[in-house]
């Protein structure tokens, strides 16, 4: 069974358990750090998020949009509060409008985000989700990306941002997309691993076509 917790709440006193996405550990018990619903008797112990924006953090993978090129880098629409700066190495240059995926960098106290890495993104449909159910999107060990990859037959690249990147032939786009939709509106449900694997087998969920 689910239950909402808000940041600061013990989830768990037991010390085998481990903590997942939005916990902590500390001591010998786990606590939510993001408001949202957490299932105490799955393993690690992760709290799904239910709402909030983006907040940038150094490793995060996202997809942005370039906003402002100049000569030796450009400023990235990265869908946060603050633009990504990415400074050119050798050769590498971009054009407003391009799409890229990157890797942030750094974070400064006044919320600087440097972002490194980049490669351009092309021939496919960008989207953009709710960035609090990008960690269910993904799915455990990239499980829930991977299932819609395979059963789409499409290259997705997901950014922690809330954007993400769908290559492939235009009617397995739209299948992916929807799959993507489904775990978007109902992430905060269980089975849902089973239903995508339905709609991506049959297209249909609970007997209705979607």
């Amino acid at each position: 069974m689910r239950e909402i917790v808000i940041p600061g709440e013990r989830i768990s006193k037991a010390e085998g358990n481990k903590a997942g996405f939005g916990a902590i550990r500390r001591g010998s018990s786990i606590f939510a750090t993001i408001f949202g619903l957490v299932d105490k008797a799955k393993e690690p112990i992760e709290v799904v998020p239910l709402n909030g924006s983006y907040v940038p953090h150094t490793g995060d993978h996202v997809i942005g949009i370039v906003e402002d090129a100049r000569e030796r880098g450009c400023f990235v629409d990265i869908n946060s509060a603050h633009s990504g700066y990415l400074a050119y190495f050798r050769e590498q240059s971009f054009k407003k409008g391009e799409v890229i995926m990157a890797e942030v960098s750094s974070v400064n106290e006044i919320d600087k985000v440097d972002l490194d890495f980049a490669k351009p993104l092309y021939d496919g449909k960008l989207i953009e989700v709710e960035p609090v159910k990008i960690p269910r999107i993904i799915g455990r060990k990239a499980s829930m990306i991977g299932t819609i990859s395979k059963g789409t037959g499409c290259k997705i690249f997901v950014g922690r941002n809330g954007r993400i990147f769908i290559k492939g032939k235009d009617d397995a786009i739209y299948r992916a997309e929807k799959a993507i939709r489904i775990i978007e509106r109902e992430a905060h449900t269980s089975g849902l691993t089973d239903k995508i694997k339905k709609f991506l087998e049959t297209g249909e969920i609970d007997g209705n076509e979607k």
